[in-house]
């Protein structure tokens, strides 16, 4: 029956006859308590009519409620009972509940039984984190879905066209940067015409890079480039080593052209912008490592860095306005703490311990208390040599490990260089009391890099540390110079990284040198720091007699197990080695401690040995790198070692 409610006009009859007997009551009513009681009943009427009516309202709406939730439900069953998706329902044992017409017509087989164990199994594995979302049944295979919230699994038929790679994965989209090395270098002494054809050939390029696999891209400056595509595309890519890079390379040299290309590449299924940040970081990693690599990253903090191409030996350029910059900024971070500590890397080299001397020198300018941190219970027979000869000079703020552990506080800040990997600087737990670190290198960025690294200094195209260091000297100003032995350090760990001005060499190494000259650098110093002695020389040549070649162009060298050697003879028997005729590059695998087997290898022009090295868990340059294996005989790291240089030529030999 149909609830009846009170219209307005109700209402207003209502309160009139409420107020003529209100009225009567007063005139008849000559008691007052008589009347209030009246006035009392009136108003307890009023009160039940609004109840009333309130009441009739919601239970009216109520209804309304009901009926179009009801008209809703049936249209939505009959428009899942019809359309071409399947929906199926499960309960918190992912057992199937409910199912629609559609999901019965595709998951029944001839018999009419629903397959449920096969979308049982599909949410289970949704469950532990399965990215795939498709299903296959028979031949065909069908877009599906999970919401766990709801309970709810729908799957589509026939979106991705039957494809066999038909994975919405493979559609996330990719944000990619691709820097053209060197542009600026060659581009800025050519006349117009030159600079025209050198910019038809790099877009004329990427144009067909790009039309061949329907990438959307845009040139925003004369030497970069953004692209847009999917990750189906990005894996093709992968899957071919980035050829593209190699392609490119080849036809620059055709012309004469130095130019090389870098890529930073990110993807992700969320926050476009922060895709595009993480592909610009990686464009940034690509540049210091050297140029002419792509450097790919998922935008996940807990995604590695994926390395590609880094063929061809770093050119990139290096900005005088750069080191300008960094030197400022340095300076203003310093001026921020109370202490600085400098540190190089493990077993100390001639280069890293100049540079550490150079930049506790620079950081004395500006803090009082800055100390260059060495280990004195590791060091070769040369470092011992040249800290003898600071400390006898005693203008170097010297400090061993153990005194520099007690000096630190909340106040102070770490610089490494010649180095930029936790794992390879000078004391681990050393590092770990600082909360800001610095980190001046001219090796290539690699995985194990400080998070806490405020200020990043790293010029892969530098010829060593010492340069690095010096540049900042120059551009510091500073009244007080490097004293002469200062100044022979470091030039000695220049010496040292470009085997005496041979290799890795550019104009910027002169520039420096020749600066070094002019503060007082002593050749013969430096020749009696560096002299090989006659122990170290029969260790040299033990090594070097120990080689054989595992290609024409490739010699590995190994000393014998329970053997120790000290790093500066086994990298001196790899650049002996080297120098010989016919030979490309060499490897020499050597114990230098009960636990520790070290590998140094050199290269020329053709052979990449930091890519060899990544690859065994150390690092370098491309044609000077090492790493250190821990726990494992001298035999097995050469086996290890020819299994990957085999590895990294066997494309090549394709």
């Amino acid at each position: 029956m149909k609830r009846f409610h009170f219209a307005t006009i109700h209402l207003v009859m209502i309160g009139l006859i409420l107020f003529g007997i209100a009225t009567i009551f007063v005139r008849v009513l000559k008691s007052e308590s008589a009347l209030i009681f009246a006035l009392f009943i009136i108003m307890v009427v009023v009160v039940a009519l609004l109840h009333y009516q309130k009441t009739t309202y919601e239970s009216l709406e109520i209804e309304q409620l009901d009926e179009l939730n009801q008209d809703v439900e049936d249209s939505l069953k009959t428009l899942l009972g019809k359309m071409p998706v399947g929906v199926i329902t499960f309960d918190e044992n992912d057992h199937i509940e409910w199912f629609n017409p559609y999901a019965k017509l595709v998951l029944s087989d001839e018999n009419g039984n629903f397959n449920k164990q096969l979308i049982a199994d599909f949410i289970s594995q949704k469950r532990k984190g399965s990215p795939s979302n498709v299903i296959t049944v028979g031949d065909n295979k069908y877009a599906a879905f999970v919401d766990f919230d709801n309970k709810l699994t729908y799957f589509i038929d026939n979106v991705y066209d039957q494809d066999e790679n038909a994975d919405p994965n493979m559609t996330r989209p990719v944000i990619g940067i691709i820097s053209v090395d060197n542009y600026d270098d060659v581009t800025g002494s050519l006349p117009d015409a030159d600079v025209s054809k050198i910019n038809t050939f790099v877009a004329g390029f990427i144009s067909e890079f790009a039309k061949a696999k329907h990438i959307h891209y845009r040139r925003i400056e004369g030497d970069r480039f953004y692209f847009f595509t999917n990750y189906s595309v990005l894996t093709e890519f992968m899957d071919q080593k980035f050829s593209v890079l190699d392609d490119f390379r080849q036809q620059a040299q055709e012309r004469g052209l130095p130019l090389t290309l870098s890529m930073g590449i990110s993807f992700g299924t969320l926050k476009h912008d922060q895709i595009g940040q993480v592909a610009l970081q990686n464009l940034n990693i690509a540049l210091v490592r050297g140029g002419d690599q792509a450097v790919v990253k998922e935008n996940d903090d807990h995604k590695e860095l994926l390395y590609f191409g880094g063929g061809s030996v770093s050119t990139v350029k290096r900005s005088r306005t750069r080191t300008r910059a960094m030197m400022t900024a340095i300076s203003d971070k310093l001026k921020t703490v109370e202490k600085v500590f400098v540190v190089g890397h493990k077993n100390l080299d001639m280069d890293a311990l100049g540079a550490t001397v150079g930049m506790a020198h620079f950081a004395s300018q500006i803090v009082r208390k800055s100390y260059a941190v060495y280990d004195d219970t590791a060091m070769n027979a040369d470092i011992e040599r040249a800290v003898e000869r600071l400390k006898e000079d005693g203008q170097s703020p010297l400090v061993t490990l153990s005194e520099a552990e007690e000096l630190v506080n909340q106040q102070s800040l770490l610089i490494m260089v010649d180095h930029s990997k936790i794992n390879l600087t000078l004391s681990k737990d050393f590092y770990d009391r600082f909360n800001e670190v610095i980190v001046v290198d001219h090796h290539r960025r690699d995985d194990d890099f400080p998070e806490n690294a405020v200020l990043t200094f790293i010029e892969s195209g530098a010829s060593s540390a010492c340069e690095l260091v010096t540049e900042l000297l120059q551009f510091q100003g500073a009244p007080e110079r490097l004293s002469k032995i200062q100044a022979s350090i470091l030039m000695a760990g220049i010496m040292l990284d470009t085997k005496n001005f041979s290799t890795r060499v550019t104009s910027r190494t002169f520039d420096v040198a020749s600066y070094l000259r002019s503060l007082g650098s002593d050749s013969g110093e430096i020749q009696t720091i560096s002299a090989t002695d006659f122990e170290e020389y029969r260790r040299i040549n033990e090594l070097i007699l120990a080689g054989e070649r595992i290609i024409d162009d490739i010699i590995v060298a190994s000393g014998d197990n329970p053997k120790c050697y000290n790093n500066v003879v086994i990298s001196k028997a790899a650049d002996t080695m080297l120098a010989m005729a016919g030979i490309e590059a060499t490897f020499v695998v050597a114990r230098t401690s009960d636990s520790t087997v070290n590998i140094s290898a050199r290269s020329h022009k053709t052979i990449n040995v930091q890519r060899i090295m990544e690859k065994m868990g150390g690092g370098g340059h491309f044609n000077l790198a090492a790493c250190q294996l821990r726990d494992c005989s001298v035999a097995q790291a050469k086996n290890k070692l020819i299994e990957t240089i085999m590895g990294e030529l066997a494309p090549k030999e394709d």
